[in-house]
């Protein structure tokens, strides 16, 4: 049997575990960019990261809103711009990234754990677009996705990486600001 615990031993465990939780509550108030994605869950990772992220190409554009309510639906289009057919990986190659207040784009979606990108291509003819709609929700995403950070007002991007061809090395971005 362990001894009773001191009065001092109990208001320094009280204390913590109150610092703790009133954490956990500021995080929410503050909108902390904490990311933890759900059990089963990963953050892309290095999937687009050596990739360059640009905002403009001559041969496709990214469309979004420029802002949407809380709650609200996101659509997305990435249009062939081009006079020639664009070989791209499908729908399934995309991001959505939260500006931090270090300046930073952080990822808020995940992939099941084992999950592995199909090889498998699909070619857009001239004026064809890839569209994509969702709200910034758990389950709500279209593809493997999950949501890894609750999606709260802030500035955020939508990030399409599945280029193949003369685009393999770049993801092109949208950015869009969630509003109350």
């Amino acid at each position: 049997m362990s001894p009773p615990l001191s009065r001092r031993r109990v208001l320094t465990l009280g204390g913590s575990t109150g610092t703790a939780v009133l954490a956990g509550c500021l995080d929410a108030v503050t909108g902390s960019e904490q990311q933890v994605c759900t059990s089963g869950y990963r953050d892309v990772g290095d999937a687009f990261a050596k990739r360059s992220i640009v905002n403009y190409l001559r041969y496709a554009s990214l469309t979004v809103p420029q802002s949407i309510p809380t709650g609200g639906k996101l659509v997305a289009k990435l249009t062939n711009e081009s006079g020639d057919p664009l070989t791209t990986l499908g729908k399934p190659r995309y991001m959505i990234q939260r500006l931090g207040s270090d300046g930073t784009w952080r990822n808020s979606i995940g992939v099941p754990e084992g999950h592995e990108w199909s090889p498998s291509q699909r070619v857009l003819d001239p004026g064809e677009e890839l569209r994509w709609e969702m709200r910034l929700r758990a389950n709500e995403f279209s593809g493997p996705f999950e949501r890894c950070t609750t999606h709260t007002p802030a500035t955020y991007r939508f990030v399409y990486w599945g280029f193949s061809e003369h685009g393999a090395g770049i993801a092109l971005a949208a950015p869009f600001e969630l509003v109350e």
